[in-house]
């Protein structure tokens, strides 16, 4: 009985981190390490939080907690003193990235720019890259996701635009 038990357990523990995803990125603003990024990936959901480091924090204090699931898109920020928070179209506008980046993790596949009317982009595809461009930003110019061979997670992703950033996973 308690091999029976155990068993269902393991195969219960196992079904339910089966379809959690977590990766950490260090972010890069030009080739300055100024942060980390936290993505947690789940069946229909995505939690991606990140901040500066603290020994950055005395120039340049950012922290932020992006949430997307079926009914849409949040994003909470704190820029120094200041805290702001948007919902799907503001989040479009604001940070076209993070609702791209993590729409193409959750599917599995590239976005539909069929789909996504009120924010088109275009989509090129090379090897195992993707580049995508969003078109209506004013900030940023092109998003390159390196894939993954072992998960839905990148291993890289660079976002050109005003400010260079890139994020390397590290985990």
């Amino acid at each position: 009985m308690s091999r029976f038990t155990l068993s269902i357990l393991l195969t219960l523990f196992m079904y339910l981190f089966s379809y959690a995803e977590k990766g950490t990125y260090k972010a890069y603003v030009y080739f300055i390490p100024v942060g980390e990024i936290y993505f947690d990936i789940q069946k229909d959901k995505a939690i991606v939080k990140g901040e500066t480091y603290k020994s950055l924090r005395w120039i340049y204090n950012y922290t932020f907690r992006f949430e997307a699931n079926k009914n849409g898109y949040f994003l909470y920020e704190k820029e120094n003193e200041k805290e702001k928070v948007y919902k799907n179209e503001q989040i479009e506008k604001k940070k076209p990235w993070l609702p791209l980046i993590v729409k193409f993790i959750l599917e599995g596949k590239k976005p539909d720019s069929e789909k996504d009317k009120n924010f088109p982009y275009r989509i090129e595809e090379k090897e195992n890259s993707v580049i995508i461009y969003p078109l209506k930003s004013k900030k940023v110019k092109k998003i390159t996701v390196k894939l993954s061979k072992k998960d839905r997670l990148p291993d890289y992703i660079q976002i050109d635009g005003k400010i260079d950033i890139k994020l390397e996973r590290i985990r």
